[in-house]
Order: structure tokens, then C-alpha cells, then sequence
């Protein structure tokens, strides 16, 4: 009898983690879901169930508790759960002045973007290498090319999360397990993310993709193989621009582009 495999999408109750829940489903993948309690995680499954039939688990979980991630890990090793796929997308961050900013909020972004992350990624690898062809989707994002002051601790944890596939697809290579990082620009996710986006005006809406097109790029080119997935062509054009910038020149630059996150802490 064939094992069932499944993939395990943390943050997966809305914005994008839900996005690709339901991509994921469309593709007759069974679904491990996790996420806060109380986020939604059952309606998410139900609204699936009704689209698309594929095994669905549910899981609430704050994997910012220490011991999170090795309960997880224990819980699908004692149900026999066998995942093949591994989308860490939960993360958390804020717009602001670093000093203003509550340093819980930065607690909680190193915990749960760095992590719980590279925690789920050493723990699940070796049943991955058990179920190839497997996959490794990490969440990062545009920002994490772009020290962007204002959002100064978050980029830093998405610059990790970019370092760090990258070098591990390497170590990987041989291993048929494919690892890919995806760096979305903004995304319409919540209220909050909105917010920005208004913030920053047309020049951040015309580069605006939701969460269903983030979702499906990234699927695509994960299973495809490639590295690094910066979803949308004008995205893609200004991540390679601003590389070539001289530092001193691009700092100057960013930080009047994003100059209007200044005072969104207060």
C-alpha cells in the first residue's frame, strides 16, 4: 500500500501560508496545516475540503514556545505523518523606528523567522531524504536584498532566511531534496501589510501581487528547481538593479523611499 506523504505549511490559517494551502490542494497534495490557535485553521480546512479532496491535519501551534518545533516533529513521527514538502512561511514583522519598537516584537521575530524555521528545517530533513523528491520552501522576501531602514530588525531575519536556503540548497544538491527561497515584494495579506502598502503609494502597488499569485509562482518554481523565486517581472528587474548600486548610494536611496515607515510606531 502506498504511504500517504504530506506537506507541512506553517502560518497556514491566511495571507499567503493559506494561499498555498489551497495551491498546495489543487495539486492533490495532503495537507499538514499549522497555526496559531484561534487563526482560523478549521475554516481554512473546511473551505478546502469543499474545493478539493485531499487529507487534511490540523494543528494549532505557537512555534515561538520553546519546544514547539520538537513537539511538532513528535507528533508526526507518532501518527506516521510522512512529509515531503516543507513550507516554513510563518513569520512576523512590523514597520517603525528600531528604538521604538517593543523589543518583545523583536523577540518574536527572531524566534519565529529564524528560529523556528532553521529548527523545523534540521528536524524534518532526515524524513525528507526518506520521501524524495522532496522540497524545502523557505519564506523570505525582496526586503531581504535591501538593508531597509525602519524595518532594520526584519530585514535582517529575512536576509537570514535567504543566506541560509541558499547555502543549505548547496549542501543539498546531491541529496534530491530541492530547497528554494522565496522573496516575495508586497503582498496584500492584512491590514497591517495594507497600511504599508498605502503608505508607500503607486510605486508600491504597481509591484502589489496577492497572496494566490505569490502562492502559485512559488509552487511552480520550487517544483521546477530554482533557487531563489522573486515572484513578478518588475520585482525581479529591481532586485537586480539594486545590487549593482554602490552601497553608500543605495542606503541613501532607501531610506528615502522608505522614509514613511518612520513613524508608524507611533
Amino acid at each position: 500500500m502506498e504511504v500517504k506523504k504530506f506537506t507541512l505549511i506553517t502560518g497556514a490559517s491566511r495571507g499567503i501560508g493559506r494561499a498555498f494551502a489551497f495551491e498546495c490542494a489543487s495539486r492533490g497534495m495532503h495537507l499538514l496545516l499549522v497555526a496559531l490557535p484561534d487563526d482560523g485553521l478549521e475554516e481554512t480546512k473546511n473551505q478546502i475540503h469543499l474545493r478539493f479532496k485531499v487529507d487534511i491535519i490540523i494543528l494549532t501551534l505557537d512555534l515561538r514556545d520553546v519546544g514547539a518545533v520538537r513537539g511538532l516533529y513528535d507528533y508526526c513521527v507518532s501518527q506516521e505523518i510522512m512529509v515531503n514538502m516543507l513550507i516554513n512561511n510563518a513569520g512576523v514583522g512590523r514597520a517603525g523606528r528600531f528604538e521604538h519598537l517593543p523589543q518583545q516584537l523583536y523577540l518574536d521575530m527572531l524566534h519565529l523567522n529564524i528560529r523556528a524555521l532553521t529548527l523545523l528545517t534540521q528536524s524534518f530533513l532526515p524524513m525528507l531524504k526518506e520521501n524524495t523528491p522532496a522540497y524545502i520552501l523557505n519564506m523570505s522576501s525582496m526586503e531581504a536584498n535591501f538593508p531597509l531602514p525602519y524595518k532594520s530588525v526584519y530585514t535582517g531575519t529575512k536576509n537570514f532566511v535567504y543566506a541560509f536556503s541558499l547555502a543549505l540548497r548547496e549542501e543539498l544538491v546531491s541529496s534530491n531534496v530541492m530547497v528554494s527561497v522565496l522573496c516575495p515584494g508586497p503582498v496584500l495579506t492584512n491590514a497591517d501589510g495594507l497600511k504599508r502598502i498605502n503608505s508607500m503609494g503607486s510605486r508600491a502597488k504597481m509591484i502589489m501581487l496577492m497572496p494566490e499569485e505569490v502562492a502559485k509562482i512559488g509552487i511552480s518554481k520550487l517544483i521546477r528547481g530554482q533557487g531563489m523565486v522573486v515572484p513578478g517581472k518588475i520585482n525581479w528587474a529591481l532586485t537586480k538593479f539594486m545590487k549593482v548600486l554602490p552601497t553608500n548610494l543605495k542606503m541613501k536611496l532607501l531610506e528615502k523611499l522608505f522614509r514613511t515607515y518612520r513613524d508608524m510606531d507611533s
